[in-house]
């Protein structure tokens, strides 16, 4: 069950539950923005043991919708979705609704960051403490959701079952050395992007997965999914969203990643 403080939208298994994945929306989105794919994924014979926990965000102010409160895991600028830290203005409404320039250099949000991977970790112990092994359990997200799972993935001290990164970034990357545990190496990752995408750029994007490779972190072959290390696919025509092809290859994923428990 997950914790009150910590609301989530619950899709069951549809036959005997024997895996979890716990996968986390976007900017401005909740958990409901993922139902349909969660029941559609949920007819393919192969993915009908496992649970959704579609967790949903709270509302804060959010940098790149200009200081208006909007649901979002932590706050964002625009240039951080570029990789810039250049100097630049932004608009920002105050709590009295006015409008106010504020300087913005391409920040981070770490405490934001840090706070909602603390967030999912404390799900991911709750599945556990239900019973359930951690490798049984995947992490998964779109876009800030992505980047979220990404980071809890890769530093968790549970040794998980896989995790899916939808049009994401990695952020922390400077901090990353110092938080990353053994385990990744050995992680199953899909990291899949639209090769449109306009709004985190894939150029930016195929950076940071090299990154990651120099951690140890082996690169595979899209054939190769589902072992450990980390596959990266680009889907060609599309943008800042998801698609039935790059669905497909999810749940490929999930089913090798936690296969039927046949015991």
């Amino acid at each position: 069950m997950v914790a009150e403080s910590y609301p989530a939208l619950v899709v069951p298994a549809v036959e005997k539950h024997s895996a979890t994945i716990i996968f986390v929306h976007g900017l401005g989105d909740s958990g409901h923005g993922w139902k349909a794919a969660a029941e559609t994924l949920g007819q393919n014979p192969s993915l009908q043991h496992i649970k959704w926990i579609l967790p949903h965000a709270n509302s804060r102010p959010v940098t790149i919708s200009n200081g208006k409160e909007i649901p979002a895991w932590f706050d964002i600028c625009l240039n951080a979705l570029k990789g810039s830290e250049e100097q630049h203005e932004h608009v920002k409404v105050t709590p009295s609704g006015n409008l106010q320039k504020v300087a913005c250099n391409g920040f981070e949000d770490h405490e934001g960051i840090l706070q909602s991977v603390q967030i999912v970790n404390d799900i991911i112990r709750q599945e556990i403490e239900s019973g359930l092994g951690a490798d049984r359990i995947i992490l998964g997200g779109f876009s800030q959701g992505g980047a979220l799972s990404l980071l809890a993935g890769l530093t968790t001290e549970y040794k998980l079952g896989g995790v899916i990164a939808l049009s994401a970034l990695l952020h922390l990357q400077k901090e990353l050395k110092d938080i990353i545990t053994q385990h990744a190496r050995s992680l199953p990752i899909f990291w899949a992007h639209g090769d449109v995408d306009s709004l985190v750029p894939t150029k930016l994007v195929e950076q940071s997965v090299g990154f990651l490779t120099s951690f140890g972190i082996s690169r595979l072959e899209q054939e190769e999914l589902g072992k450990p290390g980390l596959a990266f696919v680009t889907y060609a025509g599309l943008g800042h969203s998801s698609s039935q092809d790059e669905l497909r290859d999810m749940g490929e994923f999930m089913s090798r990643v936690v296969p039927v428990d046949t015991i």
